[in-house]
């Protein structure tokens, strides 16, 4: 594992890595829409109503395969460039500069998405979250989101740059969604239709 002081500082940085390379960003994101198998699963369990996209970036492909489907799209990134150009590509939904582990919906949501996203925040801002993201849902509302495969805390890469990544373990995931009254639907290490990929779709009790 990388020194703790290293570790701090990436954590810290993640915001301004994706605000200052918001155009590279775009450059090297994927638009051939390999997660739609599982978007289309987190849809079909998600009851009438608004998605979240949290982390949505500049809303290419996520966003948009939501909002193609019929669903409001409410997109959440702290990247201003990101969200610009979102907003040029996709003037319907909505777009709100914010940093997730602060912000909160004016009103509940069907479903939050948060792929390849909260995996950046350190693990007790990822639990803090998850738990909280509970607040956010209608009754039977879902929550798809990705993680890593084990728990722990390590550093990529970004054009030279340090970029933060962390992990909490199966259980201490199944302990914050549980602590936001959310029950795992399903749940998948490492899937290779995904990039290998650890996914986790939950739901909201109460429908």
């Amino acid at each position: 594992m990388p020194p703790a002081d290293a570790l701090s500082t990436a954590a810290a940085a993640v915001v301004d890595l994706y605000r200052d390379g918001a155009d590279d960003f775009i450059a090297r994101r994927s638009l051939s829409l390999f997660e739609r198998p599982w978007l289309d699963r987190m849809l079909a369990l998600a009851p009438p109503g608004r998605i979240i996209d949290l982390g949505c970036g500049a809303g290419r492909p996520i966003a948009a395969y939501v909002a193609g489907q019929g669903r409001a799209v409410e997109g959440v990134d702290a990247s201003e460039g990101l969200l610009a150009a979102a907003a040029r590509a996709l003037p319907d939904p909505t777009w709100v500069c914010a940093d997730m582990r602060t912000w909160s919906p004016a009103t509940p949501a069907a479903g939050v998405i948060a792929w390849h996203s909260l995996f950046h925040l350190r693990p007790p801002e990822q639990a803090a979250l998850l738990t909280r993201i509970g607040d956010w849902l209608v009754p039977g509302g879902v929550l798809m989101f990705t993680s890593g495969g084990a728990a722990g805390e390590t550093l990529g890469d970004w054009n030279g740059a340090p970029l933060y990544h962390a992990s909490l373990d199966a259980d201490g995931y199944r302990a914050a969604l549980a602590a936001g009254g959310l029950e795992v639907a399903a749940h998948i290490r490492d899937d290779p239709s995904t990039g290998d990929a650890t996914i986790w779709l939950a739901r909201k009790a109460g429908a």
